[in-house]
């Protein structure tokens, strides 16, 4: 699995550029959380624009949500 710079975990404050202010540990989250599910690959979800990935994290959780309460429902 690809790691990120040295350069950029050194900073005392999320880059910018980098990571539109998504700590590391967040960063993660949302990989893991999208490549699980989803079974999209490191690069695939780092490829994707910031903003867009934030929309398939959402659209995954409102999916698990709905599906939830649909188990919930049943019982």
């Amino acid at each position: 699995m690809p790691v990120l710079r040295e350069d950029v975990l050194r900073h005392d404050r999320p880059v910018q550029f980098f990571s539109a202010g998504v700590d590391l540990d967040g960063l993660r989250r949302e990989i893991f959380f999208l490549a699980y599910h989803l079974h999209w690959s490191w690069g695939e979800l780092m490829d994707l624009d910031i903003a867009e990935r934030r929309v398939y994290v959402s659209l995954l959780i409102e999916q698990i949500e709905r599906e939830n309460s649909r188990m919930e429902e049943a019982r």
